[in-house]
């Protein structure tokens, strides 16, 4: 299974590395990628150092051997951001835009979770 975590406040990026080890240690639930979309200028910030940044590693560190694990932002939010793509921790990919990612994923059988 792949499941897409939409992450679009700072609040649900407080939570979302939770979900998604949650997710990933749940042993009845085969879990083969993961992957957290993110289209707010705020949480792209937010992300950038602290609490924020140390969310972000977890869920990239996350799958491990036994799942593949993406954290995505979106171009278009990136834009309004003040943090640049360089400044988020290493493994942040760009996304065309978050809607598009979304709906990429979702279309590919991605099962969608809002946290």
């Amino acid at each position: 299974m792949r499941t897409v975590f939409h992450v679009s406040t700072v609040d649900q990026l407080s939570y979302v590395d939770a979900k998604v080890t949650n997710l990933l240690a749940d042993e009845t639930v085969p879990v083969s990628h993961v992957a957290v979309v993110v289209d707010n200028p705020a949480v792209i910030d937010a992300a950038e150092s602290g609490d924020g940044r140390e969310r972000v590693e977890t869920v990239l560190a996350a799958g491990g051997d036994d799942a593949e694990t993406a954290f995505r932002v979106c171009s278009n939010a990136l834009r309004g951001a003040t943090a640049t793509l360089d400044d988020l921790p290493h493994g942040v990919e760009r996304a065309s835009s978050g809607v598009g990612e979304l709906t990429r994923l979702q279309a590919d059988g991605w099962a969608y979770i809002r946290p």
